[in-house]
């Protein structure tokens, strides 16, 4: 399948960037901890760093599951933005209860504060890559929105399968952001991001 063309700018007024479920649950003292969960941390505060200058809106992504839940329960500590992933005067926060942010109740919502900014291209951050992050670039494609994933501020935990096999995380995520370059969007290391002009 013919993947998304190559980024080679960011369309001024048009980029939006899209945190998603930087949360506790999936650093220490959470459920599901990512081995790699630091390391896409710094990337994304770079990533919100550059939106912040280049006056791009960055929208945080929370995962919110009812009170009393295994995971994400509401008003638990754990279904909290980790300290360092605080959302910052002006930026918008969309709670979810499924993969994607495009679905469900949050779909709309979503949708909607896109038009009213005249949003076209999403820059893509935050876990899991595998699953909330490619839900995300999945459902975003098919509505015309041009879609950049970083390899870099993303990452996965390991997989235990119900037959006892196991995936890694590192090839996990490699094999979601190889499905999401062929298929929804256009997969970038932060570096090359912060790169790209915005015009």
């Amino acid at each position: 399948m013919a993947g998304a063309q190559d980024a080679r700018a960011l369309p001024a007024g048009k980029t939006a960037l899209l945190v998603i479920d930087v949360q506790n649950e999936y650093f220490a003292g959470g459920r599901m901890p990512i081995p790699d969960g630091d390391a896409a941390l710094a990337q994304t505060r770079r990533l919100v760093d550059f939106a912040d200058a280049h006056e791009i809106p960055v929208i945080h992504v929370q995962h919110v599951l009812p009170a009393g839940a295994p995971l994400f329960a509401e008003g638990g500590r754990t279904v909290q933005f980790h300290p360092q992933m605080q959302p910052r005067k002006g930026e918008r926060v969309i709670a979810k209860d499924n993969v994607s942010v495009f679905a469900g109740a949050s779909g709309p919502v979503l949708e909607q504060a896109l038009k009213e900014a005249g949003i076209d291209t999403l820059i893509l951050a935050g876990l899991q890559t595998h699953a909330c992050v490619a839900g995300a670039a999945r459902d975003a494609a098919p509505k015309g929105l041009n879609v950049i994933v970083s390899s870099d501020a993303t990452a996965s935990r390991d997989l235990d399968l119900r037959d006892g096999g196991r995936v890694g995380h590192a090839s996990l995520h490699a094999a979601a952001l190889a499905s999401i370059e062929d298929t929804y969007g256009t997969v970038l290391g932060t570096d090359q991001i912060l790169a790209l002009p915005v015009r």
